[in-house]
């Protein structure tokens, strides 16, 4: 029996539309840009430089929300357009590769590729999940802890491809069809707990970095390894045990037996065999490298102590150039020199003071309208664009605004890098989302609906630790 051919009839204008519908809006993008950006309509108290800077500005967030072109190439080419328009000194603009927070990720990310590389992180997985992994609500909530705490120390778009497949055997061990409730939640366990995890520290999300080195050529300003996790830590564990509860009470009515993995599990460990030399070595790197971030990093600073130990992984013979290759992803660190030159840009040129004097002088700004109106911005904004792009639109301005308001600059980063990273509602919001969507076993639509619920409940608890907590440990 032949196949049916199918032909499309539609006119060959609207395939052709259809086909190359990005260049085409790639292509008006530009006109418009330079149409502007070569615009003699200049405020009067604004310069030439600082319209510059605002017209390229307005240019990347377009192509950082439609995503024509992947979000490295945009920030590449606003570095190139900062330059070629000479809005401020070409050497400057390149130099700002070497801010420490690129080569804090750089080192981060082939930390995270020594632990994978060696092996531990899939032993750590294995085991996990063959000790606590023996009812449905007790796998979930393991699933959720294990890849919460793993993004404590990796990306945690690592994480989830990590352990994206160990659980797709498993649910083809527990013979889990597509509505399955505790296939939902398993999945569902992986993406919150990588995501939520991810903003503990700045390993989880190369963000948290990215937005400290915002705020330290901006103001001059730090904020240490620990410092992050003494000021961020408990209110997320609040916000993780309340997600616990939660997935606790909609798998426990599961009747599926979990006991089941047990034996796919143990096979996996004996196939892994007993605990290697570099799984040894990439331990002892790990407890190290964390032990100096929280003792030492004002002496010695999070950037080189990242650095020296991604080296000894090489020393140490625990991975090769090639294994750290495959894993590290370069295009955030490619977009990440290109957004603190933006916004550097947006500082020294004066268009922030412009808007401040303009726009924002004139609002009167409480605390508590002001921790409110920033997070629940960057909370929603996330889930719509790169939570990267999201700190570089938010933080020059809410860091200006602080400024205005005589807030702590710390505070404001808080308040745009940490609700940046808790995107739970849409498979593009994030990295983990998007992997655990593609089990099949999540519905958009539930997504959505449990997502805002969380939103509401970090925004809740993230306002709470802010007026309360905050104060008392000197963030602002």
């Amino acid at each position: 029996m032949k196949s049916k051919i199918y032909i499309d009839r539609r006119p060959l204008p609207i395939l052709f539309l259809i086909e190359y519908r990005k260049t085409f809006l790639l292509l008006i993008s530009f006109i418009v840009f330079f149409t502007f950006i070569s615009s003699n309509n200049i405020p009067k108290s604004l310069t030439v430089e600082a319209y510059q800077t605002l017209v390229i500005f307005f240019f990347a967030i377009f192509l950082w929300v439609t995503n024509i072109i992947p979000l490295a190439i945009t920030s590449l080419m606003v570095m190139g357009l900062l330059s070629s328009f000479h809005v401020l000194e070409v050497n400057k603009i390149y130099s700002f590769f070497g801010n420490k927070a690129v080569f804090f990720i750089i080192g981060s990310f082939i930390i995270s590729a020594g632990i994978s590389s060696s092996g531990l992180s899939e032993r750590i997985a294995y085991y996990v999940l063959s000790r606590f992994g023996d009812t449905p609500y007790k796998l979930v909530l393991s699933i959720f802890f294990l890849s919460a705490l793993m993004a404590h120390i990796m990306p945690e778009h690592a994480v989830a491809a990590l352990l994206f497949p160990i659980l797709v055997s498993v649910s083809k061990r527990l013979n889990l069809h597509s509505n399955s409730v505790l296939g939902k939640y398993m999945f569902f366990s992986l993406a919150w707990g990588s995501v939520i995890g991810g903003v503990v520290t700045f390993l989880g999300g190369a963000r948290n970095p990215l937005a400290v080195g915002i705020m330290f050529e901006a103001t001059g300003q730090n904020i240490g390894f620990m410092e992050w996790i003494v000021a961020i830590a408990p209110p997320v564990y609040l916000i993780m045990g309340i997600v616990a509860l939660y997935i606790k009470r909609k798998v426990s009515a599961s009747t599926k037996d979990t006991r089941l993995i047990e034996n796919m599990i143990t096979d996996n460990r004996k196939r892994m065999g007993k605990i290697t030399f570099k799984e040894i070595k990439a331990t002892f790197i790990l407890i190290v490298t964390i032990y100096m971030w929280i003792f030492h990093s004002e002496r010695f600073g999070i950037a080189n102590i990242a650095l020296l130990s991604a080296a000894l992984f090489f020393v140490l013979n625990i991975m090769g150039w090639e294994d750290a290759r495959k894993v590290i992803d370069w295009g955030p660190i490619f977009m990440y020199g290109g957004a603190i030159a933006l916004g550097r840009s947006l500082v020294e040129t004066g268009l922030l003071e412009f808007i401040s004097e303009q726009y924002i002088s004139n609002i009167d700004f409480t605390i508590l309208s002001f921790i409110c109106s920033i997070f629940v911005i960057s909370l929603f904004l996330t889930e719509g664009v790169s939570n990267a792009a999201v700190i570089v639109i938010l933080l020059p301005v809410v860091l200006q605004i602080a400024s205005n308001f005589d807030y702590a600059p710390k505070l404001a980063v808080y308040l745009v890098a940490v609700p940046a990273g808790l995107a739970f509602m849409f498979p593009m919001s994030s990295p983990p989302n998007a992997i655990a969507f593609s089990s099949g076993y999540i519905k958009p639509s539930e997504a959505i609906k449990i997502g805002l619920i969380f939103k509401v409940i970090s925004i809740i608890v993230f306002t709470v630790f802010a007026l309360i907590y905050w104060p008392l440990i000197g963030v602002y």
